[in-house]
C-alpha cells in the first residue's frame, strides 16, 4: 500500500531545502482554507488579524511553493553529479517522471492556484474595505478613520472617492499604497498628514457616480446655532437661505452656488500654497476661451505659482468624509446644540471653552475626563463658586469636553485645532482666509476693475443674524426647531 502511494510522489524527503517547503506550502495552504471558510461564514472579522491571516500567510505559502521545485531541482542536479541520474545514449543525463507523479503534480498545481486565486481575491476586497485602510496603519489613519465613521459618508468604501472605477486608477492607488506602507514601517510618514490630497483623482470621476451638481436644488433653509459664554450660555441662531442653485428647468442657466458646474463653463485658479488657500489667477473660461481673468494684488503675484488648478467639487466640500470641528468654539456650539454638553450649566462655556483650547492632553479618556473635571471644577471655585454645579454634572461635563477633545486633537499626529479646516462657507477663527473667501477676497480683480465680490447675496440670503429663537417669526422658529 505504501509502495503504491509512494509511487505518485516525488522525494521531497531527499531534499531539505524542498522538504522545508512543502511543510510551509501544507501549514499555510491549510490556514489559508480555514481563512477563506471564515470569511464566507463569519460576518465580522478582527481587522489585525485578517491583514495579517489575507497578507503575511500566503506570502509563506508562496514561498514553499517556490523552494519545493528549488529543492527538487537542487537534488537532481546532486544525483546528476553523482551519476544517479539516467543517460541516453550519448551520456546526457535525461530528466523522467512518470505519468502518475505528472498528474499529481498538476493536480496540486490546479489547487494551488485556486487557492491563490480565492485568496488574491479575499485580499483584494479586504484591502479595499474602510477597516483596512482605518486600522491597518492604525496610528498613521486613526484620526481620518474616527472622523469618516461619523461623517455623512460612513457607508461609502474608502475606494470609491479615492480610487472610483477603472483599472488604471486602481493599481495607481496600489502602487501608491506600497509606498505609503513602506514609509509607515520605517516610521518617516508626516504629522500630520498632508492635505489636500494633491494626487486625488478628478470629482467628475468619482464625487459625481452618484451626486449630479448640475441637478437644480434652487434654494434651501440653512441654520446655525451659537452660543454666549455667560451664565446662562444664551443661546443665538443664524439662520440663511442658500442659493444652491444648479441649472435652472425654467431658464435654462447655471445660477446660484453652483454656477460653475456647467459643461460650457471651468474655472481655474492658481494655488500659491499647498493648502490651496493662497489664491493667484483665477480665470472663468466659456466654451474653452478665456472670457475673465481676475488677479491677486501686487504683493499675491510676487509668490511662485505651485499648481494651477481647474475648480472641483473637492475645492469647496474639502472635508466630505473627514470631518473636523475646525475651532474649539464651534466645536462647543455644536456640543450644546447636540446635547454633548449640557446647555443649562451656568458659566460653561465661559469657562470650559479655555480648558478645551489646549492641544496637549493624553488622549487616554479616563485620564482625559479626570483632568477636564479636577481643571472645570477649579474654574468655577475661582470665577463663580456660587455657580458651581454638583459632582454629577460635573462629571458629565468634563465627559463632554473629553469627547469634543478626542474628536480634534491628536498629539502623537501633531493634529491640533483648525489643522484641517472646511472650506464650505467662512467660518472659523482664519475666515478671511478661508472657504468662499479665498478668490471673493475684493482684491482679485479683472484689469477693467471688476472684482471678486464678497457680497453675501450672491450665494445666501441672510434671514437672521445672532437673533434668538424667541424674537424670530413663529413660522421661521418652526422651521428650525423642525430641523433640529
Amino acid at each position: 500500500m505504501f509502495k503504491r502511494f509512494n509511487a505518485w510522489i516525488p522525494r521531497i524527503w531527499d531534499s531539505p531545502t524542498a522538504l522545508v517547503g512543502a511543510i510551509l506550502a501544507t501549514v499555510s495552504g491549510c490556514t489559508l482554507v480555514l481563512v477563506l471558510a471564515a470569511e464566507f461564514a463569519s460576518p465580522t472579522k478582527n481587522a489585525y488579524a485578517a491583514a495579517a491571516l489575507l497578507l503575511i500567510v500566503p506570502l509563506f505559502f508562496l514561498l514553499g511553493l517556490m523552494l519545493i521545485p528549488i529543492g527538487l531541482w537542487m537534488r537532481r542536479r546532486r544525483r546528476r553529479k553523482a551519476g544517479l541520474e539516467p543517460r541516453d545514449r550519448s551520456g546526457t543525463a535525461v530528466l523522467t517522471m512518470p505519468v502518475r507523479k505528472l498528474a499529481l503534480i498538476g493536480g496540486l498545481t490546479f489547487v494551488n492556484l485556486l487557492i491563490i486565486g480565492m485568496v488574491g481575491h479575499t485580499a483584494m476586497t479586504y484591502m479595499d474595505t474602510p477597516e483596512f485602510c482605518g486600522t491597518a496603519c492604525h496610528s498613521v489613519m486613526h484620526p481620518e478613520y474616527e472622523a469618516y465613521l461619523r461623517s455623512p459618508h460612513s457607508r461609502v468604501s474608502c475606494v470609491q472617492c479615492h480610487i472610483g472605477p477603472g483599472a488604471s486608477w486602481a493599481v495607481k492607488a496600489k502602487l501608491d499604497g506600497a509606498r505609503q506602507l513602506w514609509h509607515t514601517v520605517v516610521g518617516d510618514y508626516k504629522r500630520p498628514i498632508d492635505a489636500p490630497v494633491h494626487t486625488l483623482r478628478p470629482s467628475r470621476d468619482t464625487c459625481e457616480q452618484c451626486h449630479w451638481p448640475a441637478k437644480f436644488h434652487g434654494s434651501r433653509v440653512a441654520h446655525w446655532m451659537h452660543y454666549e459664554a455667560d451664565e446662562a450660555n444664551s443661546q443665538t441662531v443664524n439662520v440663511v437661505v442658500l442659493k444652491i442653485g444648479g441649472e435652472n428647468p425654467t431658464t435654462g442657466k447655471y445660477e446660484g452656488i453652483h454656477w460653475h458646474v456647467s459643461p460650457k463653463t471651468q474655472v481655474r485658479y492658481e494655488a500659491l500654497d499647498k493648502k490651496r488657500e493662497l489664491i493667484g489667477k483665477v480665470t472663468v473660461l466659456e466654451d474653452g476661451e478665456a472670457v475673465r481673468e481676475y488677479l491677486p494684488t501686487e504683493e499675491m503675484r510676487d509668490k511662485p505659482v505651485l499648481e494651477t488648478r481647474v475648480m472641483d467639487c473637492v475645492d469647496c466640500h474639502n472635508r466630505p468624509s473627514h470631518i473636523f470641528d475646525g475651532s474649539p468654539e464651534i466645536a462647543f456650539d455644536w456640543a450644546l446644540t447636540e446635547g454633548v454638553l449640557d446647555a443649562s450649566v451656568p458659566y460653561l462655556k465661559k469657562l470650559g471653552l479655555p480648558l478645551l483650547a489646549r492641544e496637549d492632553r493624553a488622549r487616554d479618556r479616563a485620564s482625559l475626563e479626570q483632568a477636564f473635571r479636577t481643571e472645570l471644577g477649579a474654574a468655577y471655585d475661582e470665577h463663580h463658586a456660587d455657580a458651581k454645579p454638583d459632582g454629577e454634572t460635573l462629571a458629565l461635563a468634563a465627559r463632554g469636553l473629553a469627547t469634543l477633545y478626542r474628536r480634534n486633537v491628536y498629539p502623537s499626529m501633531k493634529i491640533g485645532w483648525d489643522e484641517y479646516p472646511s472650506h464650505l462657507g467662512h467660518r472659523g477663527e482664519q475666515a478671511d482666509r478661508r472657504g468662499c473667501f479665498r478668490c471673493h477676497n475684493e482684491t482679485h480683480a479683472t484689469s477693467e476693475g471688476e472684482v471678486l465680490s464678497q457680497d453675501c447675496e450672491l450665494c445666501h440670503q441672510q434671514l437672521a443674524d445672532e437673533e434668538s429663537l424667541e424674537d424670530l417669526e413663529d413660522s421661521l422658529r418652526d422651521v428650525i426647531l423642525g430641523i433640529r
